[in-house]
């Protein structure tokens, strides 16, 4: 049962609601909630758009394009919501806006569909069923001699000329003639003469027939679909994109006065996506009757996808109305979509000295997009050290890996003979595991340091590439994909801290963007793009053994060129708390961008020769405050 009471004070409002006998603070219960719905509807639907893409007849490189140019669209969009926010200072009319832009764009996706002229049927008339024939849709005739006696005689419906209609089984192409020399994960299989007697390219066109699915397609109209398709979720993705800065930015002005607080309520958001996908593996795997199909065959593997699409929709439409109930505050409280990330990431920064911070701000304000560029300039130019460039190096290896699993993963599984129900599995222990090792990330940095941290990843990734590489049974996958969940929290999380003790304070921010950009943008989009690709040409093995070279060759350079150099990396102080780490399971988007608030340091003078060493000068004590011996 759930109450509200406006007694107390454990938030600025002072209200509670009682849910199943214990009070919770309402702001932070809608905050968790928001999350977890929000978060849930990409867990119902996005881990799988892959397959649903290849079931329309595309090729991973397709799939890979429409995948990985989401976080790339992302970015590019920031600036603009940034600026339209600052603007007009309307952050729940823009949440709002964003999560409708999400739902809209979500519907419109699921009702692009290239048609289905063609069926491959089973000739069992003339020849015994020894040859497939390639047949329009509408002029099959279902249920064998029974079916054709009803259609003949028009019993039950209006009578129908069967003239020229054939008594024939349908069957799934890929299933019926194995991989038809195709690799694993190679996507779809091409009509030939040599596989369907009456195929004549010069009538039919070309087509295609993807695996699972009894369809066959021209591939014009597949084209014709991903073109769709492209436009569909790029825009999409650019008028939702501000959803989550925005609602992070509103939660952050919740915790305010403990904003370690906020990490354990993105946490919601991980056990939401989870939770979602491993229900809608078990509908999925039920959903296999499709209403007036083209071409229905019993015991077919393709499924009904229409369940995910409506799943997602409701759970981001409840998400909207929940995001109704969160407070933002006063205009001049709300922050840019596009500062939020670095806020995020740099929770603790009310530590600087108020008065510093507000010169600082002001200062800020009267700065030109000249400044802004040269920020940019000064942050790559003091990033263009050899440790910086190695660890990051690894940081954007390790963005590929994951950018390529989350599109292509479930991809190789299904291939393999996976049920929905296993990618349901596989993702409730890949986001069990990264949970669970978020709150014990501060332990393994300080008792390995950061670049042996970055060793114990990067290995634990050639391991995992390679075991998968060699697959033969899918439900092998589980103890993979808690290895993935423990080695994805451990990089990312470590990865914010690294670059915020060795960058300069006052270009903090802006090395936190470029982060961002490295391992969401292009480590995660295109790893994606350039795994489609290899897939499309070489198969799905072939490319996660790439990724475990490619990888194995990371971890060398870096390893042989610290080991040259003699430099082991750093450490947290003892009293560094990590529990600001952003939380958020993988392929979802960030709340990307820099964070003015560093600002703050822009008055100090840091003369940081080797980008890893923190000057001692007194402005810097807010910064030096959780922070204390860098270096082992």
């Amino acid at each position: 049962m759930m109450t509200m009471d406006a007694v107390g004070a454990g938030t600025s409002d002072g209200r509670f609601i009682h849910v199943f006998g214990r009070d919770f603070p309402r702001d932070l219960f809608m905050a968790r909630l928001f999350y977890l719905l929000y978060f849930a509807s990409f867990g119902s639907l996005f881990p799988l758009l892959a397959i649903y893409f290849k079931q329309l007849g595309m090729t991973a490189a397709q799939a890979g394009v429409l995948l990985g140019c989401r976080p790339l669209v992302e970015f590019a969009a920031g600036p603009f919501w940034g600026v339209f926010a600052e603007r007009f200072r309307k952050g729940k009319v823009l949440l709002l806006f964003s999560l409708g832009a999400f739902i809209v764009s979500t519907l419109a996706i699921g009702f692009v569909q290239p048609i289905t002229p063609y069926c491959v049927v089973l000739d069992k008339n003339d020849t015994g069923g020894e040859c497939k024939l390639l047949v329009p849709a509408d002029k099959i005739v279902r249920g064998g001699a029974l079916g054709y006696l009803k259609e003949a005689t028009g019993f039950g419906r209006r009578k129908r000329d069967t003239a020229n209609r054939i008594i024939d089984t349908i069957i799934d192409l890929s299933s019926y003639d194995g991989d038809g020399g195709m690799r694993i994960g190679q996507a779809p299989q091409y009509i030939t003469s040599e596989k369907v007697c009456n195929y004549d390219e010069e009538i039919y066109g070309v087509l295609v027939s993807p695996p699972h699915s009894t369809r066959v397609y021209r591939e014009p109209a597949v084209q014709q679909a991903f073109m769709l398709l492209l436009l569909l979720i790029a825009l999409g993705e650019f008028f939702s994109s501000p959803t989550l800065p925005l609602a992070d930015g509103c939660i952050l002005n919740l915790v305010t006065d403990q904003p370690r607080e906020f990490g354990k309520i993105r946490l919601f958001g991980s056990i939401g996506w989870g939770v979602a996908m491993f229900i809608i593996g078990i509908g999925l795997d039920y959903s296999d009757t499709f209403r007036n199909h083209p071409c229905p065959t019993k015991n077919t593997t393709e499924k009904n996808y229409i369940l995910c699409f409506v799943t997602c929709t409701i759970l981001a439409a409840a998400a909207m109305l929940v995001a109704t109930q969160l407070r933002f505050g006063q205009e001049h409280e709300q922050h840019r979509p596009d500062e939020v990330g670095g806020l995020v990431m740099d929770t603790q920064i009310n530590e600087v000295d108020p008065a510093v911070a507000e010169k600082a701000r002001g200062k800020q304000l009267r700065t030109n997009e000249t400044r802004e560029q040269n920020e940019w300039r000064a942050a790559l130019k003091a990033m263009m050290n050899i440790h910086f460039i190695l660890y990051i190096s690894g940081v954007l290896c390790v963005g590929f890996g994951a950018g390529n699993v989350f599109a292509f993963l479930f991809w190789y599984l299904q291939d393999l003979g996976g049920s929905p129900v296993l990618f349901g599995i596989a993702s409730v222990v890949n986001h069990g595991a990264e949970i669970a090792t978020y709150f014990y990330t501060f332990q393994i940095i300080n008792k390995f340091g950061y670049m042996k941290t970055m060793y114990i990843c990067l290995g634990a990734n050639v391991a995992r590439f390679l075991l998968t590489s060699w697959l033969s049974n899918p439900w092998m996958i589980l103890p993979l994909q808690a290895v993935q969940g423990m080695v994805l929290a451990v990089v990312w999380a470590t990865a914010t801290s690294y670059v915020s003790l060795v960058s300069p304070p006052h270009l903090k921010g802006t090395t936190q963007r470029i982060l961002q950009i490295l391992y969401h943008g292009l480590g995660r989009g295109c790893g994606a793009m350039l795994g489609g690709v290899i897939i499309s040409n070489l198969g799905v093995r072939a490319m996660f053994a790439i990724l475990a070279f490619v990888t194995a060759c990371v971890l060398g350079a870096i390893y042989g060129v610290n080991r040259m150099l003699k430099y082991d990396g750093i450490k947290y102080g003892h009293n560094f708390d990590d529990d600001d780490i952003t939380y958020a399971p993988q392929g979802m988007p960030m709340g990307n961008a820099e964070s003015k608030i560093t600002d703050a340091f822009n008055q100090t003078s840091v003369v940081n020769t080797n980008y890893g060493t923190i000057g001692p000068d007194p402005q810097d004590d807010a910064y030096d405050r959780y922070v204390s011996n860098p270096y082992e």
